[in-house]
């Protein structure tokens, strides 16, 4: 997006939120980049080991759960009810969007959802706050964004894309990226340049022959057992300094869930398959039920087993459903889930880690809910049927079914349609220049870019160049 340019005076304090260590120890080097440029940086906090490590840096901090603690709440039900009223939302949805809430009782979950409604609704009131950093679902996200609006903050969430060695700045909840929908309104029209020509062509030509797929994929696996020994640590931590006070350090249930994915792993593998040669096929990857892409962007489509039932009525005759989970998601769904889907006359259950290119090349369409795997298949020309909302949607290349009824004439529409390389080629094009240069996924093999101080520097000038479009 060109050189970094000087941000515009109005954004001068700026708030980090953080759930845990981990996220706290991988704030903490754009926290001390941004205060080296001027900036008055603040963390709210939700572990007590996370916000003493930010003490002993001299950092700025706040300890959200000691706010709780002084919140006497007689009627939790008239407190949602004002809220909702008072910020436009809708409270089931705020609670249906965070997976650690819904371990919880009901009752708790909507006493802690008033307790961060007051906190913030305080907070904002007592600091002015122009930027908010965070993730985009669980309280700890949405209830700032939604008080911090009211307010005149605005949050932002970055996040790593499927691009290699850039990022993305995301205000909008749902998905959609600011950027690619300004950059796209105004050059949707216009030729490439020769230099973006060749840039959109040497990515379209690099990511079908060497197969790549999106960096969160390469590192964030199913549970492995040597992950064990990080779990019992965390209890450890959460025993001896959390003081199990931190609402989003569920350990029962994580555990739980991760225990059953190791046993789930190798057994879900049987229900698998690798596709048939020449057999007609339209293709659906899964999503993770726990991600923002379903709780937060299409709570309605949660339950993926009955989502893949009806779509599979939908598929014209000669035609099988091939679906897969997300590479991430292994061991996640019942194993009686996995039978049901195999069952389903008309689908095949795809092996897990096949990978998405090999798929697509044989593909005839591809229906999703909001996968990145749309783009993908617009490398192959493959057309998209999209069930929910997705950032790519702007593009006319691709075909959004809201009503079920839609769905068996959007597929013979789909089925038909042809692609221009030059409108390919002009997409791909916005989508690189709705990023910026730098790696924000600090996790296994990506890790050693939290200490790149020029990776660092490329991630705080592309935030300075968000700041200049607020």
């Amino acid at each position: 997006m060109g050189s970094p340019t000087m941000p515009r005076k109005k954004v001068k304090n700026i708030l980090f939120t953080s759930n845990s260590t981990t996220f706290t120890k991988r704030q903490l080097p754009l926290i001390i980049e941004l205060e080296n440029r001027g900036y008055n940086v603040t963390t709210i906090s939700y572990s007590k080991q996370a916000t003493e490590i930010l003490r002993l840096k001299g950092k700025k901090v706040e300890y959200i759960i000691d706010y709780f603690d002084n919140y006497n709440l007689k009627n939790v039900e008239k407190e949602l009810e004002k809220y909702e009223e008072k910020y436009d939302t809708n409270m089931n949805l705020i609670i249906t969007g965070d997976k650690n809430y819904t371990w919880k009782k009901r009752d708790t979950a909507k006493r802690d959802l008033v307790k961060h409604f007051k906190f913030w609704e305080y907070y904002l009131i007592k600091n002015k706050v122009d930027v908010i950093f965070g993730a985009q679902e669980r309280f700890i996200d949405m209830v700032p964004r939604i008080v911090g609006a009211y307010f005149g903050s605005t949050q932002l969430a970055y996040k790593q894309n499927m691009f290699p060695g850039t990022f993305t700045v995301v205000k909008d909840p749902i998905g959609r990226w600011h950027t690619l929908n300004k950059f796209w309104g105004r050059n949707k029209n216009r030729k490439l340049t020769s230099i973006e020509y060749k840039r959109a062509k040497k990515y379209w030509n690099n990511t079908k022959k060497k197969k790549l797929v999106a960096p969160g994929n390469q590192v964030f696996i199913a549970p492995q057992l040597n992950d064990l020994r990080l779990f019992i640590i965390s209890l450890y931590n959460n025993w001896r300094y959390e003081k199990f006070r931190n609402p989003y350090a569920n350990l029962y249930h994580i555990g739980k869930e991760q225990t059953l994915r190791v046993l789930r792993k190798p057994i879900s593998k049987v229900f698998t398959e690798k596709p048939i040669k020449n057999e007609k096929y339209i293709y659906f990857p899964l999503t993770r039920s726990g991600d923002a892409q379903i709780l937060l962007r299409a709570p309605q489509y949660y339950n993926q087993l009955e989502l893949i039932k009806i779509v599979s009525r939908y598929i014209p005759a000669g035609y099988k459903l091939y679906v897969k989970q997300h590479p991430t998601g292994e061991g996640e769904f019942d194993l009686r889930d996995l039978n049901s889907i195999r069952k389903i006359e008309n689908v095949r259950l795809i092996d897990t880690y096949m990978n998405t290119h090999e798929i697509l090349k044989n593909a005839s369409a591809v229906i999703t809910i909001n996968s990145n795997t749309g783009i993908e298949a617009l490398l192959y020309k493959k057309p998209t049927i999209l069930l929910g909302n997705v950032y790519y949607d702007i593009s006319n290349m691709f075909i959004k079914v809201r009503d079920f009824y839609d769905l068996p004439k959007s597929i013979k529409k789909a089925l038909k349609m042809k692609f221009n390389d030059d409108e390919i080629l002009k997409f791909i094009n916005a989508l690189l220049e709705s990023t910026h240069k730098g790696h924000t996924l600090f996790v296994r093999k990506f890790n050693k870019y939290l200490y790149d101080a020029k990776n660092i520097k490329n991630i705080v000038d592309g935030f300075e160049k968000e700041f200049k479009l607020l």
